[in-house]
């Protein structure tokens, strides 16, 4: 994890990792659209290993889930409530993934973001910006009281949670990320513990009051913030 300085101290904000300007500056992020879970699982293994051997620039996939259960290094076949019928009758796949954490569910009207990004020992500072500039999306949208807890990664409104994290490092380049539910069928959650903690309420930036926004507004939005956040010159390619 990443040392003490990388995190925010009261009252100061979000801080950046102390190597500025990065490494490489440029960003390039892709709107994928609707994929399934595994593809952009795919994609993101490709991409790293190109980053790694330094053919491509940091990339920042964004992405919207058709209705998916992933399974992190820590959830156990009990985190799925829904039998494998009523998983199938409803359209709702189960996919393991390499990230830490317990199960989370991947749906329409959740807002996938997936940065391919050297962070080095900086893991903490790469965790903290995802929440960050959800946050700052959220505000834009009139949610308000969102924060980050590192205690069970995602960012939080009181006890409810609305954005899920979890990423996997290797070779010091981050892929997975963050989840942020801005408009999600509430009946999707039931079917999963999520995050491992069974009375934790998953909330919707709709169901919090939040401006209705599509999920490729909201990738755009959130891919210009999180340029601005880590001070990077931000472009667009092609899906």
């Amino acid at each position: 994890m990443a040392s003490t300085p990388d995190t925010p101290g009261p009252g100061k904000g979000p801080q950046r990792p102390p190597t500025t300007p990065p490494e490489d500056p440029r960003l390039t992020a892709v709107w994928l659209g609707r994929m399934d879970f595994e593809q952009a699982l795919a994609l993101q293994v490709e991409r790293r290993e190109a980053l790694v051997e330094r053919r491509v620039p940091p990339t920042l996939y964004l992405v919207e889930h058709p209705p998916t259960v992933t399974l992190g290094r820590r959830a156990t076949p009990e985190h799925v409530l829904w039998s494998s019928g009523q998983l199938e009758q409803e359209g709702v796949a189960v996919c393991e993934t390499p990230r830490g954490g317990e199960a989370t569910l991947h749906a329409p009207g959740q807002l996938v973001v997936y940065p391919v990004i050297r962070v080095g020992r900086h893991i903490r500072a790469h965790i903290v910006g995802l929440a960050e500039v959800a946050i700052e999306l959220l505000g834009e949208l009139g949610v308000e009281g969102a924060a980050f807890r590192m205690d069970h990664p995602g960012v939080w409104i009181g006890t409810k949670k609305i954005a899920s994290i979890g990423v996997h490092i290797r070779r010091a380049v981050s892929i997975q990320g963050l989840s942020l539910n801005l408009d999600v069928d509430p009946k999707l959650f039931t079917a999963l513990v999520s995050c491992g903690l069974p009375e934790v309420e998953i909330v919707s930036a709709r169901s919090m009051g939040g401006k209705p926004i599509t999920v490729e507004q909201a990738a755009r939005r959130y891919a210009e913030l999180f340029a601005r956040y880590w001070q990077r010159e931000l472009s667009w390619a092609q899906g």
